[in-house]
C-alpha cells in the first residue's frame, strides 16, 4: 500500500492516539513516511515525517525554517491567521522560534550558561534539590504525584537558580507555569504571559542597575550593548523558565513511567545505578518528552523522501517516530536501559539542537536517581489507562503520575555525596 492509495487518512492529531502514538507512527512510517495531512480546523497542509533519515535531513535543511516572515505575504497569510490565535504570540521571539542570523546571535549569548563547566557546577545543587523534594514525598505518606511533587518543581528551581531569580519568587513562577501549561484556557494563558512579561521586565531592570554573576545579568548587559532586544530577552527568559522546563518535566515523568512498565529494567537499574545516564538516553529515545519538532515552513519547494513539498507548506518532523525507526535502532520497541549506541533525536538535531540538553539530562538523572534511592518500592497508584496525557503530540507526557511508595529511613538529602575534585 502507498500513501496515495490509503483510503482512511492517518490522523496524528487525534486524541485517541495520545496515550500510545507509536502504533500509528509505525503504520505511517511503513505506508506513508512523508504524509500529507490537511488540518480539519485550519485547512493548512502539514507534512509529517516519520523516518529517521528524513527527520535528520530536514532538521539540517536551510530551505526549511521556523520564521514565518521569511515567506512571501500570500503564503504566510494562512499561517498568520492561525498564529493570531496563539495567546502567547508576544513571547515567541527566542531561539526556539527563530532562524539564523537572529537565532545564531541569541543562542551565542546564552550558550555559555549551558556549557559543560556551568552544568557541572550546578550538579551538586540539583542533586540536593532533588533529594529534598524526594524527602518531601516520603514525609507526605505512602502516596505522591511524581509530576506535582518532583518533576515540575525541580526544573523551575534549577533554572531560577541559573538566572539568579529570588527564591521567594519561585512560587509565582510555578503559578504562571501551571496556568500556561495546564489551564487550557486562552484568556488565562495570555493573562499569565502578560504578568510574566511585567515581572521579567522588572527583574531585567534590576540586573541592569545591580548586575551579578547570573545568566540574567549577562543578558541584561547584552541588551545594554545592543546585542539583544528587550522582547527577545524577555522571550528567551520565558523559553528557559516556563516553556523549556516542560521537556525536563516530561523526561522525568516518562522515564519513571517506562521503568514501572518494564520492571526488569527497573531492577537492573537498581542493581547497576551507573546505568542512570544510559537509562535517561533510552527514555529520550523510547518515549521522549517531545513528540515532534516545532512545525517548520518550507521556505522553497523541497523534495523529502521522494515527495515534492511546495513552498509555504508546514513540515512536521516526528521525533517519536524517528527514534523507533528499525533502519537505525535494532529492536526499536524494546526498552533497553543499556542500549549502545543510541543515536536518538530526542533533543532535535542541527542548529536547533536543544540548548539545555545537558541540563535536562542531568536533572532527569538526579531526580530518578534520588527517587530510586529514597524508595525501595515504587508502583503506580492508578490504572495506566487512567493516566491523562498532554493534549497534542508536540509535548509528550502525563499530567499526573500518582505513585505508591515505601521510603528508606535515611532522608535522601542527607546521604553521603560522592567526592568531587
Amino acid at each position: 500500500m502507498t500513501a496515495t492509495t490509503i483510503e482512511q487518512p492517518f490522523d496524528p492529531a487525534a486524541a485517541r492516539h495520545r496515550p500510545n502514538p507509536h502504533p500509528l507512527l509505525h503504520r505511517m512510517r511503513e505506508h506513508a513516511p512523508v504524509y500529507r495531512y490537511v488540518s480539519p480546523v485550519s485547512g493548512r497542509v502539514l507534512w509529517y515525517l516519520t523516518r529517521y533519515a528524513d527527520v535528520q535531513r530536514v532538521l539540517l535543511d536551510p530551505d526549511v525554517g521556523r520564521q514565518l516572515d521569511r515567506l512571501p505575504p500570500e503564503l504566510a497569510a494562512p499561517h498568520r491567521r492561525a498564529e493570531s490565535r496563539d495567546p502567547l504570540a508576544m513571547l515567541r521571539r527566542n531561539v526556539f522560534h527563530l532562524d539564523p542570523p537572529d537565532h545564531t546571535r541569541i543562542r551565542r549569548l546564552m550558550a555559555p550558561a549551558f556549557g559543560t563547566r556551568t552544568v557541572a557546577v550546578l550538579e551538586r545543587h540539583v542533586q540536593r534539590v532533588a533529594g529534598e523534594l524526594v524527602d518531601g514525598m516520603a514525609a507526605a505518606g505512602g502516596e505522591a504525584d511524581l509530576i506535582r511533587d518532583l518533576a515540575l518543581p525541580l526544573p523551575i528551581l534549577v533554572v531560577a537558580e541559573l538566572l539568579g531569580l529570588p527564591s521567594e519568587d519561585r512560587a509565582r513562577l510555578r503559578g504562571w507555569s501551571d496556568e500556561i501549561v495546564g489551564s487550557g484556557d486562552a484568556f488565562r494563558v495570555r493573562r499569565a504571559g502578560m504578568e510574566f512579561m511585567a515581572y521579567a521586565g522588572e527583574r531585567i531592570d534590576e540586573r541592569r542597575a545591580h548586575p551579578g554573576e547570573d545568566l540574567l545579568s549577562r543578558l541584561a548587559e547584552a541588551e545594554r550593548a545592543g546585542a539583544i532586544g528587550r522582547m527577545e530577552l524577555i522571550s528567551s527568559v520565558f523559553q528557559l523558565l516556563l516553556a523549556g522546563d516542560e521537556t525536563t518535566v516530561n523526561l522525568i515523568g516518562n522515564g519513571v513511567l517506562e521503568l514501572l512498565r518494564h520492571p526488569r529494567e527497573l531492577e537492573r537499574l537498581r542493581a547497576r545505578p551507573e546505568l542512570i545516564g544510559s537509562m535517561v538516553e533510552e527514555a529520550l529515545r523510547y518515549n521522549g518528552p517531545v513528540g515532534h519538532s516545532r512545525p517548520l515552513y518550507a521556505l522553497a519547494d523541497v523534495e523529502i523522501g521522494g515527495r515534492a513539498i511546495p513552498r509555504g507548506d508546514i513540515v512536521v518532523p516526528v521525533l517519536l517516530a524517528a527514534n523507533r525507526d528499525p533502519a537505525v535502532f535494532p529492536r526499536p520497541d524494546v526498552f533497553d536501559i543499556g542500549r549502545s549506541p543510541n543515536r536518538h533525536l530526542g533533543f532535535g538535531h542541527g542548529a536547533h539542537f536543544c540548548l539545555g540538553a545537558a541540563l535536562a539530562r542531568m536533572q532527569a538523572a538526579a531526580a530518578i536517581g534520588a527517587l530510586l534511592h529514597g524508595f525501595p518500592e515504587i508502583a503506580l497508584a492508578v490504572d495506566p489507562a487512567d493516566l491523562e496525557w498532554t493534549p497534542d503530540l508536540f509535548l509528550h507526557g502525563v499530567r499526573r503520575l500518582p505513585l505508591r511508595l515505601r521510603a528508606h529511613r535515611t532522608p535522601v538529602s542527607r546521604r553521603k555525596e560522592p567526592a568531587h575534585e
